[in-house]
């Protein structure tokens, strides 16, 4: 958990010490880092199959296969990363088409480009994290990513602003950083004693490709599938009025805030669970996922309670207090209170369901019940009848951000249910499901 919590720090410092260099590089920072996060998170979604492969094999005690996976798994890495960068590269390009001003657009691409050719080491990382925490090493992990941070703020103060005779290169130099910091990581890792033989010379086989893309293709379209709908939300209640997008972003940030910690549990019981799942006990998977699906829930729902009792000090916080907008993102915070619990039990699930080999399920369920379920309703809920898209008419009750946040919060219970009773079932069975 803390490990996934540095991951979203990192994002978070370059978009905090940004702010000292003005509006225009706050704002051109947070857009490229939204827009980065798309395929890096996708990306991790693919590598997250080196863990659950790892994991099943050392509960069923073939661990001759860890070089193979270890081997497999940073090609793929390696490979999904460097694709994922020069087809983001050539992407910003098109970034003056979102509307922004001219100085906020130069400096995004700049930005953006070096952020999309971070995710090689950056992927790459997360891989043989994903190894090492599989290996029961997950201090390690973090130790390198707490020496990234710190290395991701020192380059930040030193290229940003032009300290010790470097000339200031104000959000291009928090590329750099965020660049020189993950290699910092990786290579610190990959270093460390007890990362385990890797065996180059035995070449690569598809089999293990096959293997790892089974659970990683769909882990992966999974977290897009995820990633998609909320990015969509904002646009969505920018076509209500601007107090309505500001109130959204106020709540989503606040609501989305603590949601590393279920994400970071899911990935460790996806490991305990898969070597029990490995080792063919079945009363094991379902004692060790009920528990951290119950964890994961109860977490969230003392961060929700947390986010009602706080909302005048948050409103204080955003610098929104006594606003339209407060009013607004006030009420939105009670109903992410409500979807919290059901938020961290479906991210601890989507993890277990990986574990068991599930994932392809889970993530055509997340697709339904988010694109096929969830965006109609809340079109039909946001917007009055009158409300067209391409001619269509697509609104009903008009209850504006509200009926967007009660279609998200009817989402995420649905595929919590829906991912637990997988699980249950799968686990009870002992076999793939």
């Amino acid at each position: 958990m803390l490990g996934m919590l540095g991951y979203g720090l990192m994002f978070v410092v370059d978009v905090a010490m940004a702010g000292h260099l003005g509006e225009t590089a706050l704002a051109a920072s947070a857009l490229a880092s939204n827009l980065n996060y798309i395929p890096y998170v996708f990306g991790i979604g693919v590598v997250g199959a080196i863990a659950v492969y790892q994991s099943q094999d050392n509960g069923a005690g073939v661990e001759e296969s860890s070089p193979a996976i270890l081997r497999h798994g940073m090609t793929l890495a390696v490979a999904i990363s460097i694709g994922a960068a020069i087809l983001s590269h050539w992407a910003a390009q098109f970034i003056p088409l979102l509307g922004s001003s001219p100085a906020v657009t130069a400096e995004t691409q700049e930005f953006f480009i070096l952020m999309s050719w971070a995710m090689v080491p950056g992927l790459a990382f997360h891989a043989l994290r994903g190894h090492r925490d599989s290996q029961h090493q997950p201090w390690i992990s973090l130790a390198w990513l707490s020496a990234g941070i710190l290395a991701n703020i020192f380059f930040n103060w030193l290229w940003m602003f032009g300290h010790w005779g470097f000339p200031a290169m104000g959000l291009a130099g928090a590329g750099w950083a965020t660049l020189v910091a993950r290699f910092v990581m990786l290579i610190g890792l990959w270093f460390t004693p007890g990362r385990g033989e890797i065996r180059w010379a035995d070449g690569l086989q598809m089999v293990v490709f096959r293997r790892l893309l089974k659970t990683g293709w769909p882990a992966g379209l999974h977290s897009l599938s995820e990633v998609g709908i909320f990015a969509i939300v904002p646009v969505m209640a920018g076509w209500i009025n601007a107090t309505a997008q500001a109130a959204h972003q106020v709540a989503i940030s606040t609501a989305s805030a603590a949601f590393m910690l279920p994400l970071g549990l899911g990935i460790a019981a996806g490991i305990r669970v898969g070597e029990a799942y490995g080792a063919k006990d079945p009363r094991k998977v379902q004692a060790i996922g009920l528990g951290a699906l119950m964890l994961g829930g109860l977490i969230m729902t003392v961060y929700g309670l947390a986010m009602v009792l706080l909302r005048p000090l948050l409103m204080q916080t955003y610098g929104v207090a006594g606003t339209e907008t407060a009013m607004l993102a006030s009420t939105l915070l009670i109903f992410a209170a409500v979807w919290a619990p059901f938020d961290g039990v479906q991210v601890v699930a989507a993890y277990l369901l990986r574990s068991v080999n599930c994932a392809a399920w889970a993530s055509w369920s997340v697709f339904a019940v988010y694109w096929l379920f969830c965006l109609p309703l809340a079109l039909a809920l946001a917007f009055p009848a009158d409300f067209r898209i391409g001619g269509l008419p697509v609104g009903v009750w008009g209850f504006g951000a509200v009926g967007i946040w009660i279609s998200l919060a009817s989402g995420l219970v649905l595929v919590a249910v829906a991912m637990t009773w997988k699980f249950r079932h799968a686990a009870q069975a002992g076999v793939d499901a």
